[in-house]
């Protein structure tokens, strides 16, 4: 079964779209404002939903690979996530990056495909964002404190 899929074309170079992938600044400023790390381990919240990922691949400008190790807390969905792996491949187009996106294991059988989907086509878009003007949409941290 076919996992999700998304590509898209960033305005920025491989080294800035790399950075917004690989430090927890450039996390915060796109996906969740919410997070940080022990060593290889991201550890993501957003809300009472959180999600850790190892990181099995950070080759400079070229991929970020994670695994998604476990959903600690209070999830309102199941642990669907834990061994899957969303990878990033980044290639130079122009003047900017192609950004090549896959969550494998991520698929249309999974009960929260739907609404993650919807999410990775929001949070792709904010590091699109992010990695052009500095700005992105991530969760924010406000929303995560309320809904604790």
């Amino acid at each position: 079964m076919q996992h999700f899929q998304h590509s898209i074309l960033i305005d920025a170079t491989p080294a800035a779209v790399y950075a917004a992938l690989t430090t927890l600044h450039g996390l915060r400023g796109w996906w969740s404002e919410d997070c940080d790390s022990d060593g290889d381990t991201i550890h993501m919240r957003f809300g009472q939903v959180h999600k850790d990922f190892c990181v099995t691949s950070a080759q400079p400008e070229r991929e970020v690979r994670w695994l998604c190790s476990s959903t600690p807390g209070e999830a309102r969905c199941t642990d669907e996530w834990v061994g899957t792996e969303p990878v990033f491949q980044l290639q130079r187009a122009g003047q900017g990056t192609r950004l090549d996106f896959e969550h494998l294991g991520l698929t249309p059988a999974l009960s929260c495909y739907a609404m993650c989907e919807q999410g990775w086509h929001q949070y792709l878009e904010s590091l699109r964002q992010y990695a052009v003007t500095g700005r992105g949409a991530p969760y924010p941290l406000a929303t995560a404190e309320a809904s604790a």
